[in-house]
């Protein structure tokens, strides 16, 4: 499974999960709705812009909904 298959594996949970559209989360996570749909349609992303996407669907995952054991989750991050 690729970077992208794995985003868009991750995205559609998480739109279930939540009720929501893809360009409602894309324009969350990346500022811009149409993004997620691109990705959809074959187009490609860099590996900082999956990274972000990533962590940014781990920081806001819904408690009632189990990450993909098949997708390696971010480590949270301390602050300070």
């Amino acid at each position: 499974m690729n970077m992208i298959d794995k985003l868009l594996t991750l995205c559609s949970g998480y739109c279930e999960s939540r009720k929501i559209v893809f360009p409602t989360l894309s324009t969350l996570i990346f500022n811009s709705g149409t993004t997620l749909s691109r990705l959809q349609n074959g187009g490609s992303i860099t590996v900082r812009n999956y990274e972000h996407a990533v962590e940014w669907l781990s920081d806001h995952w819904p408690e009632d909904q189990q990450w993909p054991d098949y997708i390696e989750r971010p480590k949270e991050r301390v602050e300070g």
